[in-house]
C-alpha cells in the first residue's frame, strides 16, 4: 500500500505493509539508521521521533499511521550543513558517549525547548524523563540541554507543520516474506538523497489489515464489516503485547482520528472528556488543571512525555490495568464513562465497568467514547502518589487518590480514597472513610484508618514486589498523605495535637 508523509522536510510514499512498525520502516526501508531501538516496547526512547513535532515512539507506531504525518528523524533535525543547537550543545558539553540514546535525546531536547524556550533544570530532567542514557551521563546530558537554551534565538520546531488526514483503509498486499530492503521507483538508490516524490518499495513479513476511520459513521461500518478486529487508540499497550505474541488481530482498527472522540467539553455540573484526547492534550487543558486536580497529578505521573503524547484517557480505562495511573483518580471523581455502538448509548459508573486485570464490560461492536466528570465542590484537597521502581516511566508498586474536605478547624468533613495495583480492580474502603470522617488526622485515627485500608488490599506477588511490601506502601501512602496535611494547615493540622505516626 502507497502510505504517504513528509520525511525530514521532503514528501515522500513508501509502499509497505500498513502494520509494519516505524522504527522497522525507517531504519530497514528508509536507511534512516539514526533512529535506534532499544527496548521495542516503549520504555527507552531509542526510537524517538518528531510526528507533527511531537515526541513519539516508533518501536509502538504502525506505518499506516504516518499518512499525511510530518516525520522528523534525527537526520532531519539540522537545518542544512550545520548542526542544531541542541546537537552542538551535545557536542561541546561532553554530553555524547556510545551514542545510542543521544538521538532521541536530542529530539526530545529539541521539542523542549519549543515548547519552553527557557525551562528549568527540573523541566528538562521532566522533558527527558522517557529517554534512558545506558552510559548515565545524564548531569552533561541536562548541562547540554541547558546551553542550547541559552543559544541566540529561538529553538526551531522541526516538522511541525500539520497535514490534512483522511479516511485511510490500508491493507496489507503484497507477498508474505523475508524483508527485502529499500527498492526506489526510480534509479535513486540512497534514500537520504532522495528527490521529493520518491517511492520506495518495502516487503513485511505479516499482512494485518489497518482501519483508520475518521468518523463514527466509518468507525461503526468498518466494525460492522469486521467483528473480530482489535480496536485501539494509542496503541501503547495493544502493540506491544502484539509484538510479544501475547495478542494477534488480523485487523486492527484505530480510532486515533475520529473527530467526536475528541476534544472536552463543558456540562452544567463538569466536564465531558472524549476517551480518544490523549493525557498531554488533557494535561495542557486548564480545565482539568483547575477543577480535576487529582487527575492532573496523576496524568503527569503516567508513562513519559512520548507516551503521554500518544496514550489516551479511554485506552488507560479500557486497558483495564490494576496499575492504570488515571484510574484511581477517576474514582474518586465518581467518574461516568459513556459506552456507545451505532444504535445505542449507555452510561455505566467507572466502579462497575472494569471487572479485572484486563476484563471490561463492553459488549461486542461497543467502544468508550466519553467521560462525565462532574466537579467535586467543596474538597479543597486532591493527592494523587504512587510508588514504583524509579521516579520516571514506571508501573506503579502502589498508588492512591484522595479528595478532602476539611473544616476551618482541620476536621475531615468527606473523604473519598482510591488505590490502584493493589488488587485485580481499583480498591476503595468505605470503612477507611468512614473512621476519619468528623476527626483530625490524629496519630492514633491515622493508624486506625492505615491498618483498615491495608486489610482492604489484596495484592498479589510479582516481578516488581511482593504482596506484602504492596500492602505496607499502600498505609504508607495515607501516612505521607497526613504528613501533607500537617503542611497545609500548619496551625490545625491533623498532627497538631500530637506526634506523626511511625510508619
Amino acid at each position: 500500500m502507497n502510505i504517504r508523509f513528509t520525511i525530514n522536510g521532503r514528501e515522500a510514499t513508501v509502499e509497505a505493509l500498513p502494520d509494519r512498525r516505524v522504527v522497522d520502516l525507517l531504519r530497514e526501508d528508509l536507511g534512516l539508521t539514526g533512529t535506534k531501538e532499544g527496548c521495542g516496547s516503549g520504555e527507552c526512547g531509542a526510537c524517538m521521533v518528531l510526528i507533527d513535532g511531537e515526541p513519539r515512539l516508533s518501536c509502538l507506531m504502525l506505518a499506516a499511521q504516518l499518512e499525511d504525518r510530518a516525520v522528523t528523524t534525527i537526520e532531519g533535525l539540522a537545518n542544512g550543513d550545520g548542526l542544531h543547537p541542541v546537537q552542538e550543545a551535545f557536542v561541546r558539553c561532553g554530553a555524547v558517549q556510545c551514542g545510542f540514546c543521544s538521538p532521541g535525546m536530542m529530539l526530545a531536547a529539541s521539542a523542549l525547548l519549543t515548547q519552553t524556550p527557557d525551562p528549568t533544570r527540573d523541566q528538562i530532567r521532566e522533558g527527558l524523563a522517557g529517554n534512558l542514557c545506558r552510559c548515565t551521563g545524564y548531569q552533561k546530558i541536562v548541562d547540554a540541554v541547558e546551553t542550547a537554551a541559552r543559544s541566540t534565538g529561538r529553538v526551531a520546531d522541526p516538522g511541525a507543520s500539520l497535514a490534512p488526514s483522511r479516511l485511510l483503509h490500508l491493507s496489507g498486499g503484497g507477498g508474505v516474506g523475508s524483508h527485502e530492503g529499500k527498492v526506489a521507483q526510480g534509479t535513486e538508490e540512497d534514500s537520504l538523497d532522495a528527490p521529493v516524490g520518491v517511492t520506495f518499495r518495502t516487503r513485511g513479513a505479516r499482512a494485518t489489515q489497518v482501519f483508520l476511520p475518521e468518523d463514527l459513521d466509518a468507525l461503526w461500518s468498518c466494525m460492522a464489516e469486521h467483528p473480530a478486529a482489535r480496536v485501539f487508540a494509542g496503541g501503547t499497550d495493544l502493540l506491544v503485547q502484539m509484538r510479544a505474541r501475547r495478542e494477534d488481530a488480523p485487523v486492527l482498527i484505530g480510532l486515533e482520528r475520529i473527530v467526536e472522540l475528541q476534544g472536552v467539553r463543558e456540562t452544567p455540573s463538569g466536564l465531558w472528556i472524549g476517551a480518544g484526547n490523549s493525557h498531554r492534550r488533557l494535561l495542557d487543558d486548564p480545565r482539568i488543571r483547575k477543577d480535576f486536580p487529582v487527575l492532573a497529578q496523576a496524568l503527569r505521573a503516567l508513562g513519559s512525555p512520548a507516551i503521554r503524547n500518544m496514550g489516551t484517557i479511554g485506552g488507560n480505562l479500557c486497558s483495564a490495568s490494576p496499575a492504570g495511573d488515571a484510574l484511581p483518580p477517576l474514582y474518586v471523581l465518581g467518574a461516568e464513562l459513556e459506552l456507545s455502538t451505532r444504535s445505542r448509548r449507555r452510561t455505566v459508573p467507572i466502579n462497575t465497568f472494569i471487572t479485572g486485570p484486563g476484563k471490561t464490560v463492553l459488549r461486542p461492536g461497543e467502544i468508550l467514547t466519553g467521560i462525565r466528570l462532574n466537579r467535586p465542590d467543596g474538597y479543597e484537597i486532591h493527592h494523587y502518589e504512587k510508588v514504583g521502581q524509579r521516579k520516571a516511566l514506571a508501573c506503579a508498586i502502589a498508588s492512591m487518590a484522595a479528595l478532602l474536605k476539611i473544616s476551618p478547624t482541620g476536621e475531615i468533613e468527606a473523604a473519598r480514597f482510591a488505590w490502584g495495583s493493589v488488587g485485580p480492580t481499583v480498591v476503595t474502603s468505605a470503612e477507611v472513610e468512614a473512621t476519619l470522617i468528623g476527626e483530625r488526622l490524629s496519630p492514633a485515627v491515622l493508624e486506625t484508618a492505615t491498618r483498615l485500608a491495608r486489610q482492604a488490599m489484596s495484592p498479589i506477588d510479582d516481578l516488581r514486589a511482593s504482596a506484602n511490601y504492596r500492602r505496607r506502601v499502600s498505609g504508607n501512602l495515607l501516612l505521607r498523605l497526613g504528613i501533607d496535611l500537617q503542611k497545609t494547615f500548619p496551625s490545625s493540622g491533623p498532627f497538631s495535637q500530637g506526634s506523626s505516626p511511625s510508619s
